[in-house]
């Protein structure tokens, strides 16, 4: 199976009055359906950086990013926001949730842009809350959601449009071990289930032994490139 996404000699730098900072520097990659990626290095060595330009987000200043066999940084506005839409799903650290939306409508509005009936697209978010484990909490908002279930909330909102890559940004840097476990199973389970492309930075050297592929990150470049012999069982291979 061909793979997802590749990019090559990425390179991005930013400016604060007359000082360059470089933050990647001729970076390359290839992501490859089915996998768990992390993306894993110390803050403010351009993990989020990366995962930005991926997902189509942020300009590169050199290089090129393709992805479903198109140069996405080639694409005009509406083009690049039509890929967006329906290739990529995001979770942010901050799960970036609305203060007056339930769970089901949470997951449900960026499916009312898809074009999707609403009968289709209420059916798509509580199929996508059910695989997150939260079924029972549909009609919650999140003041009344833990941390755990509001980063799983956003986490079928994501899934629920069906992407081919998933990118996620420190998903459990705000959560407690137990509810971090809980996070990077699920997005295991939707690399192996869905077959999606999943890349998550992170900092937090607990959820390396659940990966299946490693890059290590410093300095804006990939230092390192590791798969695994063999990630730990999730919850639900502990069940079976």
């Amino acid at each position: 199976m061909s793979s997802p996404l590749h990019a090559e000699g990425l390179s991005k730098a930013f400016l604060s009055g007359k000082v360059r900072t470089a933050v990647l520097e001729q970076l390359s990659l290839s992501l490859d359906p089915g996998e768990l990626t992390l993306l894993a290095g110390p803050s403010g060595c351009g993990k989020s950086t990366l995962l930005a330009i991926l997902s189509g987000l942020e300009r590169p200043d050199q290089g090129w990013v393709e992805a479903q066999g198109e140069r996405i940084w080639s694409l005009d506005h509406h083009a690049l926001r039509r890929f967006r839409l329906h290739h990529v799903g995001f979770v942010f650290q901050g799960f970036n949730l609305f203060a007056a939306l339930n769970a089901v409508e949470q997951v449900a509005l960026p499916l009312t842009y898809l074009g999707l009936k609403p009968a289709e697209y209420r059916r798509r978010a509580e199929a996508a809350l059910d695989e997150v484990g939260l079924a029972a909490c549909r009609h919650l908002r999140p003041a009344e959601m833990s941390g755990g279930e509001k980063q799983r909330v956003a986490i079928a909102r994501a899934m629920a449009k069906e992407p081919t890559l998933l990118f996620a940004d420190e998903p459990t840097s705000a959560l407690d071990s137990a509810n971090g476990r809980i996070v990077i199973d699920i997005l295991h389970r939707a690399a192996r289930q869905h077959g999606v492309a999943v890349l998550c930075a992170t900092h937090d050297p607990r959820l390396l032994s659940h990966a299946d592929r490693i890059l290590r990150m410093e300095d804006g470049r990939i230092l390192d490139d590791q798969h695994p012999a063999s990630p730990a069982p999730t919850a639900e291979d502990s069940a079976l």
